[in-house]
């Protein structure tokens, strides 16, 4: 995924509550996942960690449960894998993958 720079976009913080991107259009191939935003004819590639936390954010899933599983997951230390986790999420949210939902009330 191209990173981005766009300061518009809101952070991701491990509060942060995600979900997929509904027009995405995704495919498994192989242990990866190959995928295409319609909306702006961009087309992706989740490597098989990316296409992990893309099968987790199934349905809405807090930035800190997602590092939490895939730190167990993939026996990585807690801050690593928040800092690689979060700086993906950004990146994914910024590319219109991911959507962040709005805080509960």
């Amino acid at each position: 995924m191209p990173d981005s720079n766009d300061n518009d976009s809101p952070k991701v913080e491990l509060a942060s509550v995600l979900t997929r991107n509904e027009s995405i259009v995704f495919t498994d191939l192989d242990d990866t996942i190959v995928m295409m935003d319609v909306d702006e004819g961009q087309y992706y590639e989740l490597d098989p960690i990316a296409a992990r936390i893309w099968a987790l954010l199934e349905t809405a899933c807090p930035a800190s449960r997602l590092c939490e599983m895939l730190a167990k997951e993939y026996e990585v230390d807690a801050e690593t894998c928040q800092q690689d986790t979060l700086e993906f999420l950004q990146a994914g949210l910024e590319q219109r993958i991911f959507e962040l939902q709005p805080p509960a009330a």
